[in-house]
């Protein structure tokens, strides 16, 4: 109520009751006076139940007061009567307005409830006039309460729905819950979820219907685009070119982690445990597969999968794959892969990339997607490439040899020519008629000198030109470098070439594989050697620095001849590029790959001054560095 009419109306209240007052206790009239102060009751009622009880005892205190101040000398037993009717009736009328009131503020705060409620609350009576519009079935429909208000609701909304089940169930039940389709005011159809309750009047009969509504049009859309993307992800799934299948993965990652050790990193355990990650994949339990995962895996049909797990297809050395992908589930990440190799049903032994990503639906790992790339035929194919250029390789280590012959059979024939000349020396001593033992034993010694010096230029030759797999393994690039230089010193000193390995801090080992080390290093100084053959006059020095950069180690070659013109440094390690008239431009693009397969790099540049510089680097070896530093050598 107006904050304005409450003082008014509690004036008028408090006139009217001192009114009845004086008139009750000055008036000579017999009749039951204080009655009318249930007036005052009623005035005060919309005001809230503390003004009615107020009132209500105010009246019955002035009924009282007046009995006893106007009529105390002729009392009698009509008066105390009708003193008695007048205190019942304010009494009466004191609960009767306190009960309107409740009753006025529950219909009042369920009038609320419709306003406020998102849904339509429309009521009709018996001839589809609508009676009341709620702020919901404005919101929807679009008609303003003040238009919709004595409207035919079916002509005014288009209405369809089955009106013969609509008028069996009201007749039958009372009540009707269906769906109903209407129009808004700007065109558009909407499908709701309408009920329907008959109205009564006290006799019990039938005066409209009460009707509330909710809006499924969204509702349907969304459920139709989630069928939509349900059917398109199921197309996605069945046609995908690639094996792939849904599992249950909660027991599975439970298994895994539950036994792990505070602070413990999950995969090294698990790796260590392979009869427990074994465990935690039979767990993994398969909902649907693709055709190309039964071909995969050469199963009939998609039932041979479905409901079983994977475990069995799980070969033992696949155990560090599977574990780390368990690892990067359960460490929180939303998908993991890794190349494991797994069995047929048909006993066939594939290579497979494996990922497994978490749905959006997933609950600790309840529908996890698992896809398969087979990657068989690429590593085979990738065997055979890596077969091929230790082939090329080794024919590239033979061509040089070839180059070398000259070089090596001087180095062969220097020990052999004196072991001869000592032999026939010792044979003169020893055919002295009193034979000098002292030279005799010099001789000797001199013989198996140059023996093990033959010996170890053979040794050289043939680890050079052996054909074996790559194997990595810890290498002294020093020595390394020094064995190269020996085998092309007789090429150096033919074209006046000084060979030297500079001074340094002795480098730790590196990790590669030997021999094709060893035939960059012998690639890499011969061309430095013939890079100086054009030089006239001035220096021609090449030299050999080992040394430690960004974790790796680094071997570079440094000649002083005219360098690289042009862009031959970028090209120089592509296939058939050369500088060189008689050249193939294979040497350094083998180099390369010989190089990048070991984890390394190389690359080349001109120097500042005269001259350019090939390097490449290796990584580390895990075994401990040289203790000394060797001193630098001179050819």
């Amino acid at each position: 109520m107006p904050v304005i009419r409450r003082p008014l109306l509690l004036g008028v209240a408090v006139v009217l009751a001192l009114v009845i007052f004086a008139i009750d206790y000055w008036s000579p009239l017999d009749g039951a006076v204080a009655v009318l102060q249930t007036a005052v009751i009623l005035l005060v009622a919309p005001l809230g139940r503390r003004f009615v009880v107020g009132a209500g005892l105010s009246a019955g205190t002035l009924a009282i007061v007046a009995f006893f101040g106007g009529h105390m000398h002729s009392m009698s037993e009509g008066a105390l009567s009708r003193l008695g009717v007048s205190l019942v009736a304010i009494l009466i009328t004191t609960l009767l307005s306190l009960r309107d009131r409740s009753t006025r503020t529950t219909l009042g705060e369920q009038a609320r409830i419709l306003e406020l409620s998102h849904d339509t609350v429309v009521i009709r009576d018996r001839g589809d006039v609508i009676l009341y519009w709620n702020d919901g079935a404005e919101h929807l429909y679009g008609w303003p309460r003040v238009e919709a208000l004595g409207k035919r609701c079916n002509e005014l909304l288009q209405s369809s729905f089955a009106a013969a089940e609509v008028d069996a169930a009201m007749e039958r039940e009372g009540h009707w819950s269906g769906e109903v389709t209407r129009t808004r005011r700007d065109g558009s159809r909407v499908v709701l979820a309408s009920r329907w309750l008959l109205r009564r009047d006290p006799e019990g009969r039938p005066v409209g219907i009460i009707e509330s509504s909710a809006d499924l049009t969204e509702a349907r859309r969304a459920d139709a685009e989630r069928r939509s993307s349900e059917q398109r992800f199921r197309t996605i799934f069945e046609s995908a070119g690639f094996a792939t299948w849904e599992s249950d993965w909660s027991e599975t990652l439970r298994i895994a982690t539950e036994d792990v050790p505070d602070g413990q990193p999950i995969e090294p355990w698990l790796v260590a445990r392979a009869s427990l990650t074994q465990a935690a994949m039979a767990a993994a339990v398969i909902r649907q597969v693709n055709q190309a995962a039964v071909e995969l895996f050469d199963a009939e049909a998609a039932g041979q999968l479905v409901g079983s797990s994977m475990c069995e297809r799980y070969l033992p050395e696949a155990m560090p794959a599977v574990a780390q992908i368990l690892a990067a589930l359960a460490g929180g990440a939303d998908e993991a892969e890794s190349e494991m190799r797994l069995l047929t049903l048909g006993g066939r032994v594939i290579d497979v990339v494996v990922r497994v990503n978490v749905l959006p639906e997933s609950h600790e790992g309840s529908h996890m997607l698992v896809t398969a790339y087979d990657v068989t035929e690429r590593n085979e194919a990738r065997a055979r490439i890596e077969q091929t250029s230790a082939e090329l390789a080794h024919a590239a280590r033979v061509s040089m040899l070839g180059q070398l012959a000259a070089s090596i059979a001087h180095e062969v024939n220097q020990p052999l020519t004196a072991i001869v000349n000592y032999g026939k020396s010792a044979k003169r001593w020893l055919s002295r008629d009193e034979p000098d033992l002292g030279e005799l034993d010099l001789c000797l010694d001199r013989i198996v000198s140059n023996s093990t010096r033959a010996a170890d230029v053979i040794g050289r030759v043939r680890g050079l030109a052996r054909k074996a797999a790559p194997q990595t393994e810890p290498l002294d690039l020093i020595e390394l470098s020094e064995e190269a230089m020996a085998l092309v010193q007789r090429e150096a000193r033919a074209a006046g070439v000084t060979m030297r390995r500079l001074n340094g801090e002795a480098p730790p080992l590196a990790a590669g594989d030997r021999v094709q080390v060893q035939q960059v290093l012998v690639n890499l100084l011969m061309n430095g050697i013939q890079a100086m053959r054009d030089v006239r006059g001035g220096r021609r020095e090449l030299s050999v620095a080992i040394g430690e950069a960004d974790a790796m180690l680094r071997v570079a070659v440094e000649d002083s001849g005219t360098g690289f013109a042009g862009d031959g440094a970028q090209r120089i390690f592509e296939p058939f590029f050369t500088t060189k008239e008689d050249g193939m431009g294979m040497g350094l693009s083998i180099c390369r790959s010989i190089i990048e397969a070991q984890g390394g790099r190389i690359m080349a540049s001109n120097n500042d001054g005269e001259g350019a510089t090939v390097a490449f680097t290796l990584p580390l070896a895990t075994a401990e560095p040289h203790a000394l530093a060797q001193p630098p050598s001179l050819i």
